[in-house]
């Protein structure tokens, strides 16, 4: 089978954590849950391709302000939400839970 083609806008790759990563996904306590969650998270999210997609998605601009600078990626539902099954875990790093902000909209963004 083909490799897809990661110019087609469509394309969006699959977070797939290890399975240690995963079995602390379901420990009972929700901190050490959502430390797993969020480093997990942050490594995809800080991926090239995901990051590219992300942006060329947003038009290389922050979604609340049109900034063009300081660009981060942010999740709309967040990383804590997925911790306390507030939000399905597996939509968490999907493309339409990211969003690119800047870095001031971002620190002024309310939990």
């Amino acid at each position: 089978m083909a490799r897809p083609d990661k110019n087609i806008v469509d394309y969006f790759p699959l977070w797939k954590p290890r399975q240690i990563t995963e079995n602390k996904f379901r420990n009972p306590d929700r901190k050490i849950r959502q430390n797993a969650i969020r480093n997990s998270s942050g490594a995809f999210i800080k991926r090239k391709d995901v990051r590219e997609i992300v942006f060329y998605k947003d038009k290389n601009s922050c979604v609340l302000c049109g900034s063009m600078t300081n660009l981060t990626i942010d999740h709309i539902f967040s990383v804590y939400q997925a911790a306390c099954g507030k939000f399905p875990l597996e939509k968490l790093n999907i493309r339409d839970n990211l969003q690119t902000l800047c870095g001031s909209c971002n620190s002024k963004k309310k939990p």
